[in-house]
């Protein structure tokens, strides 16, 4: 692509048209800022960690300038150990706290890091090649989330990460919605904007009411355990869950990797107060159950989380039974719907109750509802709006809400386009390719690898392996091998796949089985289309060619 003097470009690589795995592009005079860095996460074809495919800028990596990372979740910061080194090893700048979330989760890679870690003081700017960036405080469902000020001889670009209108956050900073009228008097050319909870009606609701019903529940409850899940960045949820149960009596223990990390560094940066210490899992075993809270990772039913482990009586310090209570402080990503309710169904078996948001207000959104975004068009103005950070639906539905409010000009991007923003407005230009990388154990592919196809084949229509032996004549020196795995049928349908190899076979022409390739599409589509009348499904299969 040719730049333009006069133009920025916005190209994202993730988290347009789906939730999660957050990583956009900005262009300026042949360089590149990245803005954020993140992962999703998967729990099938045996993947649990998906991530954008960087392809785009393996030829560029001189041109990426760094990257400025909003805040420190996962969808936001968790591609950076896979990614880093592959990128070039570019410097890395965050707030205080966020940079420390990335010093913590990069330690593991076994890089040497540190010195590409920048720390940007809150609503401080910065420098950054031709890009200059201010950070702007909002508040979301963890310390320090920053929008960016994207300032440009073309115009301001506002880049709002994941935000909500909170004006009672407990955690950090209210809202401050006259340093956004600010930024709007500046005026700014585009907005790229959150778009997760658009189809929510009115508020996003505050953190104070969340910790006022978590204490009234938490204190209804005297006889057994009570053990609460939330997402472990939450740190406002988890001061509010430890505050309620020290008030009613209970020892707090944590549950789960990600809450002791983000304990260990919210208490450093100060903003984990009044908790006092929290009680060793193996200590809390000699405890009476009704003087005992448990604060546990897995709110996505995660397998290998606390509660889960918990619930299928495998953790090792901690048991549940009969009479406790589990509460689930947190919403269902979409996705997780069936791996939630398969560990609620779990819990419930055991006799233990289980309350969730939909029965009782503990849970609030860190991402804006429909009357956030409204104030937030209000207070910024902006000229286009480009809605990110959501399925397809969502950021259709927020162009539709943007337009109503009068917003000029709506663009929606998906992964892999670019669009172009000049003075006068912003349309997209082209399109490049993009796509999701998987961490297969230790290895990064392409989530289009055929090596997941044959595992999601395994895992729902079989695999039909057929082995040929062929002469020196294009003949057939043998009966063909037909093996089954992972597929049932009868002997009879084994004759008639026999029989249609053969006939499929014979169907080509000599000169035509010269093409190993033309043999396997012909046979593989006749017994497919076979496999699918008689006994509905449709397994992967698998030709072998041998010549003699």
């Amino acid at each position: 692509m040719k730049f333009k003097e006069d133009s920025v470009y916005f190209l994202p690589l993730g988290g347009s048209g789906e939730i999660g795995m957050n990583l956009n592009l900005y262009g300026y005079k042949n360089r590149w800022l990245m803005v954020d860095c993140g992962i999703t996460f998967h729990d099938r074809v045996g993947v649990e960690v998906l991530m954008p495919n960087i392809s785009f800028l393996q030829d560029k990596l001189d041109k990426l300038e760094a990257i400025v990372l909003t805040h420190a979740h996962e969808d936001h910061i968790g591609a950076l150990p896979y990614l880093w080194e592959k990128l070039g090893k570019p410097q890395l700048y965050a707030t205080p706290f966020t940079i420390e979330m990335i010093r913590k989760k990069m330690k593991e890679t076994g890089l040497d890091f540190e010195s590409s870690l920048n720390v940007i003081p809150l609503k401080a700017s910065q420098k950054i090649g031709d890009f200059e960036i201010e950070m702007v405080t909002l508040t979301h469902s963890i310390p320090e989330p920053s929008g960016i000020i994207l300032r440009t001889p073309v115009g301001n670009i506002f880049h709002t990460g994941d935000w909500k209108i909170d004006h009672a956050p407990l955690i950090g900073k209210p809202i401050q919605d006259q340093e956004l009228r600010k930024i709007g008097d500046q005026g700014i050319l585009a907005m790229i904007s959150d778009s997760t909870n658009v189809f929510h009606e009115g508020d996003s609701g505050s953190e104070e009411t969340v910790r006022d019903n978590l204490d009234t529940l938490i204190g209804s409850y005297t006889k057994g355990a009570v053990f609460v899940t939330c997402f472990a960045s939450n740190v406002a949820r988890l001061q509010s869950i430890a505050l309620a149960g020290q008030k009613h009596g209970r020892k707090v223990v944590l549950l789960g990797r990600g809450f002791h990390n983000i304990n260990e560094i919210s208490q450093k940066f100060g903003y984990l107060k009044n908790v006092g210490q929290f009680t060793e899992a193996r200590a809390a075993g000699s405890i009476a159950r009704q003087k005992v809270l448990y604060i546990c990772s897995g709110s996505q039913g995660e397998s290998r989380a606390a509660l889960s482990r918990i619930s299928s009586g495998t953790h090792p310090d901690v048991k549940m039974k009969e009479g406790d209570v589990v509460i689930f402080s947190s919403r269902i990503i979409p996705g997780n719907e069936k791996s939630i309710n398969n560990l609620k169904s779990k819990i419930i078996k055991l006799g233990v109750n289980v309350i969730f948001k939909h029965s009782e207000d503990i849970h609030v959104s860190g991402h804006p509802s429909r009357n956030d975004l409204v104030k937030m068009y209000e207070w910024i103005r902006p000229q286009t709006l480009i809605p990110v950070h959501g399925e397809l639906i969502h950021m259709v539905e927020q162009g539709k809400l943007g337009k109503k409010q009068g917003i000029p000009n709506i663009v929606i991007p998906e992964n892999g386009t670019i669009v172009e923003i000049t003075k006068t407005g912003a349309t997209i230009i082209d399109e490049v390719p993009t796509g999701k990388l998987a961490l297969d154990g230790t290895q990064l592919l392409s989530f289009n690898d055929p090596i997941f196809r044959t595992r999601h084949y395994l895992g729902n229509d079989g695999v039909l392996s057929l082995s040929l032996l062929l002469n020196e004549e294009n003949e057939l020196h043998e009966e063909p091998d037909i093996k089954k795995l992972g597929l049932s049928f009868d002997e009879k349908t084994g004759k008639d796949l026999e029989s249609l190899t053969l006939d499929a076979f014979e169907s080509l022409s000599v000169p035509q089985r010269n093409d190993d390739g033309n043999i396997e599409n012909t046979l593989k589509k006749s017994l497919v289309n076979f496999l699918d009348r008689k006994i509905s499904k449709k397994p992967l299969v698998v030709v072998h060619i041998i010549r003699l």
